[in-house]
């Protein structure tokens, strides 16, 4: 006999012998046996203790902050469900809570924390969190427009996927996300005219991170108001129809894709390149901006001597590339970096240097 039917058998005999109004409880027990004994427990229950996860969001004064999705996972209390062919499959349970993140003070910066541990019978875990910024006012844009989408983020605690799908980018440690945004105001007509006040940044309307070891995750979105972007959808669907794009510049491309270039964005706000905005394709990048990162690192086979790295706007380090370094010792020293990204070795009188200057670029 199974566990569970053994204890059934024993509850149905005990029940014999029971007052009468003592029968009802057990027999109501009976009917929800088989969903894991007398009701189980899915609420979430926080120990006093549980160690705090806190989000914080940087706001500019033209957006508000969207209500934070909250998904705990549990790998006792299982979702099961059939697959296409019947089978049952299992998974982690999950339990989602929404937050909205609260003011603090009078500043633009609104918290939340929350509880890594989400106790319960179910032993609930923190997995993702779900948010993001849009504008307060759609409106100020004209009559009937409504919000849309862009400035979401997530952020996964573990090793699941989120309802969005996988990581675009792990950190290791606390996470901290810095973006730029501009103003994207869309017009469509196919199935009803419609007008979106969206934000255009970097990829999708999401961004999501792992972030495993993070307690604190502080978003920043920075947002160029002053370099809106207008888009115009085809008004019948026909071969060579496109959405015709409108840049702060007064150009204007018609694009098969259905969203602004970001990098095109970025190149007409700063005067640079659009390769030097992105990782993948900054090795393009005319104008690169080196810094020289303040860690001395001591030589070991030299007593007395260390070396400093430098790298580029990414933190990718920087081989063959020319710099300029006055030593505190007020001596300069002038060289390229070795294949690795370091200076020369220089003597401990140099440190820390006074004055960095990279003067021709060279790979």
């Amino acid at each position: 006999m199974r566990p569970i039917q053994k204890m059934a058998f024993e509850l149905v005999a005990a029940a014999k012998h029971m007052p009468r109004f003592h029968r009802i409880p057990v027999v109501l027990c009976m009917m929800f046996f088989s969903l894991s004994g007398c009701r189980q427990d899915y609420s979430l229950a926080p120990p006093a203790n549980s160690e705090k996860i806190t989000v914080t969001v940087k706001l500019p004064k033209e957006l508000k902050t969207e209500t934070m999705w909250v998904m705990y996972r549990s790998a006792i209390c299982k979702s099961i469900r059939r697959g296409a062919s019947g089978q049952r499959v299992e998974q982690d349970g999950r339990h989602s809570v929404y937050k909205e993140l609260e003011r603090q003070g009078e500043s633009d910066l609104y918290q939340v924390e929350l509880p890594k541990d989400g106790g319960g019978a179910c032993r609930w875990h923190l997995a993702n969190v779900t948010f993001g910024v849009v504008y307060a006012d759609p409106t100020r844009f004209g009559e009937n427009v409504t919000s849309g989408g862009g400035g979401g983020v997530v952020v996964i605690f573990d090793y699941n996927d989120s309802p969005r799908g996988g990581a675009d980018i792990k950190v290791e440690g606390d996470l901290t996300i810095k973006k730029d945004y501009y103003p994207w105001l869309s017009e469509s007509f196919l199935g009803g005219y419609k007008k979106y006040i969206s934000l255009s940044g970097e990829g999708g309307i999401y961004r999501i991170y792992q972030a495993l070891e993070a307690r604190r995750v502080h978003f920043k979105p920075i947002l160029h108001s002053n370099f809106a972007v207008y888009s115009t959808e085809p008004k019948e669907k026909k071969e060579g129809n496109h959405t015709k794009f409108t840049y702060p510049d007064g150009s204007v491309v018609e694009e098969r894709q259905s969203q602004p270039d970001f990098w095109k964005l970025q190149s007409i706000r700063t005067g640079r390149a659009p390769e030097c905005f992105s990782r993948w394709r900054y090795f393009a990048c005319p104008d690169p901006r080196p810094r020289l990162l303040p860690d001395w690192l001591p030589e070991p086979d030299q007593p007395g001597f260390g070396r400093y790295v430098i790298v580029n706007e990414w933190g990718s380090r920087l081989p063959s590339y020319s710099y300029r370094l006055v030593g505190k010792d007020g001596r300069t020293y002038e060289e390229k970096t070795d294949v690795d990204g370091f200076t020369d070795p220089l003597p401990d009188s140099a440190h820390p240097v006074r004055d960095v200057e990279f003067p021709v670029w060279k790979r």
